[in-house]
Parts: structure tokens; C-alpha cells; sequence
């Protein structure tokens, strides 16, 4: 097995070589401490990589192209069809009976008509002070009046305004919906 040229004479017949060159050994680059500026970072990573910039002859990290297909199908405006409304959805109905709660103002020996007609419209903004007098009245004959209806968070809110104020309330799901 005779080898010819320079690269028999580097390699005697008994060494195997490696006839293709190898990258530098991890080891013997070295670590960034944590004092090392940016800069010398980027120095170190090119000098492993070979010293050249992105896409450099040698191989390593390259610009990607940004890639070239249709991205059409990701457009947000959708198409109208003739004839039809693009605001709304013909399977949405109004408000279901589980979205709708009354918000209740429960009657207490502590509220006073003034109390509720000043409370009320602070609270509830769609109440006038001539429907929370209409509301006490209400609840002094049937012991419980309908505040509002609304949806669960908002009844929450009413509820708890309503408590700050110092008024008894309480909230329930409304069993009978208006349907729009």
C-alpha cells in the first residue's frame, strides 16, 4: 500500500490518518467569562466557526431567504357574500337564559327611600332616581325588587356597589329571558 505525494509522507504506512481535516476540538476554544463584552463574544464565535460572516464559504450559521409561498389563506378581512351582513352571525341569539341574571334589591328596616333614590343611580347608571323610589316601594310591598338584569359579572358588580352603599342586595339567574 503505497501512498504518494505529501500526504504519504506525513503519514507513514503504519499511522492511520485521517485524510480529511477536522474542526478545532471544543476544548481548546475559549469560554467567554462573564465579564466578556459582547463584542468579544461575537469575536470567539468567529473565530470557531472560521472567521468568516454569515453565509461564509465554509459551512456554519446562514441568512435564511424568507420563504416564497402564497399567504393569502392568512388575510383577516373575510369575504362578503352577496345579499349577506359580515357583522353578524346568523347562529348568535341574544342573551341565553344561563348569561342573564337579576340583580335584586332586598328589603332591609335600614333602607330609607332617600338612601336608595341617592344609592341607586350611583350604582346602577340606567336607574333615575324616580325608578330606585319606584324599586323601594317595590320591595317594601313584595319584600324584593328587580334592579336590573344582566350578565353574571356585572350582576356581581351592581351587587357589591350595592353593599358599599348600604344596601341589601342579592343576585339570581332569570328564568324568564326576553328573547330580541
Amino acid at each position: 500500500m503505497a501512498l504518494s505525494g505529501r500526504i504519504g509522507a506525513a503519514c507513514p504506512a503504519v499511522n492511520f490518518c485521517n485524510l480529511v481535516p477536522s474542526a478545532l476540538p471544543v476544548s481548546t476554544l475559549p469560554m467567554p467569562s462573564k465579564r466578556t463584552k459582547p463584542r468579544d463574544v461575537t469575536a470567539l464565535v468567529a473565530a470557531a466557526t472560521g472567521g468568516g460572516g454569515l453565509g461564509s464559504s465554509r459551512g456554519g450559521a446562514g441568512l435564511l431567504e424568507r420563504p416564497t409561498f402564497d399567504q393569502s389563506q392568512f388575510d383577516p378581512l373575510p369575504e362578503a357574500q352577496e345579499g349577506g351582513d359580515i357583522g353578524r352571525l346568523a347562529s348568535r341569539k341574544g342573551l341565553r337564559s344561563g348569561d342573564s341574571y337579576r340583580v335584586l334589591l332586598v328589603d332591609d328596616p335600614r333602607h330609607t327611600e332617600k338612601l336608595v333614590e341617592n344609592a341607586l343611580p350611583q350604582v346602577v347608571p340606567s336607574i333615575t332616581a324616580d325608578g330606585a323610589r319606584k324599586r323601594f316601594r317595590e320591595s317594601r310591598q313584595r319584600g324584593v325588587a328587580v334592579v336590573v338584569v344582566t350578565v353574571k359579572e356585572h350582576a356581581e358588580f351592581y351587587a357589591q356597589m350595592m353593599l358599599r352603599h348600604g344596601l341589601r342586595s342579592a343576585i339570581e339567574p332569570d328564568s324568564n329571558p326576553v328573547e330580541a
